[in-house]
Order: structure tokens, then C-alpha cells, then sequence
């Protein structure tokens, strides 16, 4: 069967069809005489009747060529976003790179790339070198055929419009919420919205848990006693899941639960570029009187979503007041709680893992104080003799190591990262230098090569500073590497005795350096007084030989 098969199948051909396009079973041919093929659509509302058009335009050109498809790719996502990871898209185009086939083709230029010539210009350029070659068959297209012109010119008009659609969408969207309409994706837990309305109304599945956490909130309840309690009532999000402190914060906190319209800043990279990523929960958006837009009826008013929001920011505030302590557990990061609990109410039992932090001399489960003893009834277990038995643990392994176990020389990288974050520090900063420097190398390139915007001399001018600046952080990044590496080696006796030496929070770091990443399960005591020692009780995830290979 076809790697592809659940893909084509999704796009709705049926046996016989596939069976006449030659996709029915895996392509046979060398690279040469293969094709991968990539469809894309921006949104659901595009038929799949126009992609199997597509693709079959696709397979009448392959057969005119002799060639065979060895792969269909298929994707919807919006090209038009810079921001967004085109998995399918690297895939398709990763396929080319490494040989597996030599042509990879398209049914237009703009379902291909919207990133305009200086994205597709590189792209043809490693085509070239492994002699491969992109194909547009509805523009006839051939960039192994003197097509690249043209490909450049086409991937151009598509960024354009790309612009043009995100700015018709913006003032589109903008527009629809000065007019008290709430915007795209789904309302908040308590409210629903009719197709095409804009407007949100009370959903009589969810208000009666949505105004019952309100009212609790408003009753100065703290966000963590209000998810347990709508745990021990019985009441589940949308998605079924139990409540937590930052659900009930981030519903809570959202202008929509007042039937506010919202408004959410975008967060943008270092030049402005935006990113798929907003800041906070939205503040409502004004007109220009100075009063909040609504868009229909909330689960609270507006002025007990102030109130709420007024509440919320008091405890964030007086908690960050009281400033960090110092490090007083060994465990924090490391224990996870052992009970045996409820897979979300289904009946079926598996172990918590939750991570474990300390209070009142005690450690105990982060899932039963966030969620309630609803959820996991918890372990509790004094920290005084836990880490004691813990720390000796930690010895005895290191103890039993040999000499030259690898596991060593992987837990002494880690303390080297704790121990000279400096260095660590100063790595990162060569590396982001370097890899600043080849970015701009690629866009010199791309302004003398495809732009035509400099002269040759000043291309060579600036491209020979660049490359010496490559060449000496290069260096130094090597330099780096190489401290690193004269510092990496430790001897077994002299992480034992780093111990001995250590404060709590080097020990904290020392211990995390020989944990996998499941940690310490904590399993819980038998009964109230068990006399079972501590350290029976606890499961070790040590680093292993088969953790350091496969991090290498």
C-alpha cells in the first residue's frame, strides 16, 4: 500500500479511480523518473472536488512525462503567513533534497509558495544543484526549461496578493467588531453564537457551570479553591476535562465572557513580523466615546467582569510582592506523585505523575492542590526524610557507575550548563551572531542575484565582510566548544565530593544532572503510620546509557 493512501483516500477518490491515475500502489521508478506531488488549500471552505481536479491535471502531465508520482502531499493551512509551519510543504520539498524523487510539481504557483522570488529563488537553487526541477502545470511551467524567470515573477504577484488578502481579512475584521460583532473561532465556555451572527447568547449546556464560577470568583474565592470545587461538583470544561486555577483565569479574564467585544494584541518579532502568538486574555475594545462595544449578552456583566479581573490582578500582585525564596528542597522539579488515579472520570486508573512541591515541610502533589482531592487524592511525605534518603541514593549511584560510563560525562555536560551558565550564555550569543550573519549573506544574495538591486563590487565588497565575520565567530564558537569540552571531564570521586560542597540549589542541579525525564516517583504510604522506609517507596528514572545516545 502507499504511503499517501490515507491522504488520497481523504480527498475523496475511490479504488477504481486511483486504480486508472496509476496511484494504487507504490511508485517503482528511479529518482529520475519520479514525482512528488503537493496540494494545498487555505481553509475548508475550498471544495475537494477542485483538489482532485488539481491532482488529476497533476497525473495527466506526470504521463505525458513518462514519470510517476511517488508521493501526494496535502496540506490546509494559509501560505500566505509567514508565521505558520508548513509540514506537508517541507516534507514534499525535503523529499527533493535527498534524492527520493527529481521533480517535485504543483498545479499553480500560488498554491505553492506565497513568500515571494527571494524564498522560491533559493529553493530553485538547491533543486539545481541535485539537478531536480519544480513544475506548475496549469502555467505550463518548468524551471528546468528556463522557467525560473517566470517562476519569480509569478511567486512575486502571489506575496502581493498574499498582502492584499491579509489586509482585506484585517479591515474586514475590524470593521465586523465596531459594529458589535465578536470575531472568528469559538466562544468562551457559558456561550455559544449563532452562524454568521457575530453575537454570543448564554449556551444552555454550559451557562449554569459558567455563572457558578463566576459567582464563586466574585465572592473573592481565589482561582485554585474555585477549580476544586467545580471538580468536586462534577462539573468538566468543553472538552471534558477537569477544571485548573488557569482555565478558570483564562475564561474568566476573556471580554467575551461579558459579551465584551475583544481585542488582543499580536505579538511580533525582533522586525516587526508578526507571529502566531497574542499577548494576555484581551482587553475590550472602546468606541469612541470611550464605551465597551458589546456583542450580545455574557455570562457576567461588564462591570463584574472588571470586578473579576480587579480581584485576579490583586493576588498576582501581592504574590509577586513577596519575592522568591531561596532554595530550601532537594525534590522541587524532580518528585512526581505515584497514586493511582481516575483517567478523567472514565473508570480507567493510571498514575497521577503529577510534580510534587513543598509546604510546610512537606511535599505534596501540584495535581491535588491545583485540581482538588477529586482528582488525585495525593501523596504527602515530610521533605526532611525524603531528601535524605534521596541524597543517599544519589551517591550510591554515582558509586556504581564505572569510570568511563558515558552517562558521566553527559551528567558533567549538564553541571557544566548549571554550574558556567556564563559560558552557556555566551554560546547562545556566538550562535545567534553567526547565524544573523548567514542570514544576511542569503539576502546580499538575493538582492545582486535575483533584486538586481547592487552593483558587483559592492556585492563582493559586502559579502567579503560578511564571510570574514562568519569565519571569526565560527571560530569562536569553536573556541567554546573546545573550553567546554577540556572542562566536560569529571571523575566519579569528584561529583560525590561537588555534593558534600553543594547548596540545596547546586544539589537540586546535580540531581536533576542524573534523572531521566520521568524523575522520582513517589508511591504513597500503605496506610497512616507505615513503617516501610522512604526509600522503597521511590521509583528512580536515572539517566541511562540509551538516554545519552539517543540525546546525541
Amino acid at each position: 500500500m502507499r504511503e499517501d493512501h490515507a491522504t488520497l483516500a481523504a480527498l475523496g477518490f475511490g479504488s477504481d479511480e486511483l486504480e486508472a491515475m496509476g496511484l494504487c500502489r507504490p511508485a517503482t521508478a528511479e529518482p529520475s523518473g519520479l514525482m512528488d506531488a503537493y496540494l494545498r488549500r487555505s481553509s475548508k471552505k475550498e471544495d475537494l472536488a477542485t483538489l482532485r481536479g488539481h491532482l488529476r491535471d497533476l497525473v495527466r502531465w506526470a504521463q505525458a512525462e513518462g514519470i510517476q508520482i511517488r508521493h501526494v502531499w496535502f496540506e490546509q493551512l494559509s501560505a500566505s503567513k509567514s508565521y505558520v509551519r508548513r509540514w506537508e510543504f517541507e516534507k514534499a520539498t525535503h523529499a527533493i533534497l535527498k534524492g527520493r524523487s527529481k521533480t517535485l510539481g504543483v498545479w499553480k504557483t500560488d498554491r505553492f509558495d506565497r513568500r515571494g522570488m527571494g524564498a522560491v529563488g533559493r529553493m530553485l537553487d538547491e533543486f539545481d544543484r541535485r539537478q531536480a526541477r519544480l513544475v506548475s502545470v496549469s502555467e505550463g511551467l518548468d524551471s528546468a526549461k528556463g522557467g525560473r524567470l517566470v517562476f519569480a515573477i509569478l511567486s512575486e504577484r502571489a506575496r502581493e496578493e498574499a498582502k492584499d488578502i491579509a489586509k482585506r481579512v484585517k479591515m474586514g475584521h475590524d470593521a465586523h467588531k465596531a459594529e458589535g460583532r465578536r470575531g472568528t473561532g469559538k466562544p468562551p465556555f457559558g456561550l455559544c453564537s449563532a452562524p454568521g451572527s457575530g453575537k454570543v447568547e448564554p449556551n444552555p449546556d454550559e451557562y449554569e457551570t459558567a455563572r457558578r464560577l463566576a459567582d464563586m470568583l466574585l465572592d473573592r474565592k481565589t482561582t485554585k479553591d474555585t477549580a476544586h470545587q467545580l471538580n468536586e461538583e462534577g462539573h468538566r470544561t468543553r472538552s471534558g476535562a477537569t477544571w485548573s486555577p488557569t482555565a478558570v483565569s483564562k475564561l474568566a479574564q476573556s471580554p467575551l465572557f461579558a459579551g465584551m467585544v475583544p481585542v488582543r494584541r499580536r505579538i511580533t518579532d525582533e522586525h516587526g513580523n508578526v507571529l502566531d502568538r497574542w499577548e494576555g486574555y484581551g482587553e475590550p475594545l472602546r468606541d469612541g466615546k470611550g464605551e465597551v462595544v458589546l456583542c450580545g449578552a455574557g455570562v457576567v456583566t461588564p462591570a463584574e467582569w472588571f470586578r473579576i479581573k480587579a480581584l485576579i490582578a490583586e493576588r498576582i500582585d501581592t504574590r509577586w510582592s513577596r519575592g522568591k525564596p531561596e532554595a530550601k528542597y532537594l525534590g522541587t522539579g524532580s518528585y512526581r506523585c505515584g497514586r493511582m488515579r481516575d483517567k478523567e472520570g472514565t473508570g480507567e486508573y493510571e498514575p497521577c505523575g503529577g510534580a510534587m512541591s513543598h509546604r510546610g515541610g512537606r511535599y505534596r502533589c501540584e495535581v491535588r492542590q491545583t485540581r482538588g482531592k477529586s482528582i488525585c487524592q495525593g501523596v504527602v511525605t515530610l521533605a526532611e526524610r525524603i531528601d535524605h534518603a534521596v541524597g543517599q541514593a544519589w551517591i550510591s549511584h554515582i558509586m556504581s557507575l564505572e569510570p568511563d560510563d558515558p552517562v558521566i560525562t553527559a551528567m558533567a555536560r549538564r553541571w557544566l550548563a548549571f554550574a558556567d551558565p556564563e559560558t552557556q550564555t555566551k554560546k547562545k550569543e556566538t550562535q545567534k551572531a553567526l547565524e544573523a550573519a548567514q542570514e544576511r549573506v542569503r539576502k546580499l544574495e538575493d538582492d545582486f542575484y535575483v533584486y538586481g538591486k547592487m552593483e558587483e563590487a559592492r556585492f563582493e565588497e559586502l559579502s567579503e565582510r560578511q564571510r570574514a565575520l562568519i569565519e571569526s565567530t565560527t571560530a569562536a564558537l569553536e573556541a567554546l566548544d573546545a573550553e567546554a569540552a577540556r572542562a566536560t571531564p569529571m571523575r566519579i570521586e569528584s561529583l560525590r565530593d561537588a555534593w558534600g560542597k553543594a547548596d540545596m540549589r547546586d544539589k537540586r542541579m546535580l540531581l536533576k544532572c542524573a534523572l531521566g525525564e520521568k524523575g522520582i516517583t513517589v508511591r504513597p504510604a500503605a496506610r497512616q503510620g507505615d513503617p516501610t522506609p522512604i526509600i522503597a517507596r521511590l521509583d528512580f528514572d536515572w539517566l541511562s546509557k540509551t538516554d545519552v545516545t539517543a540525546g546525541s
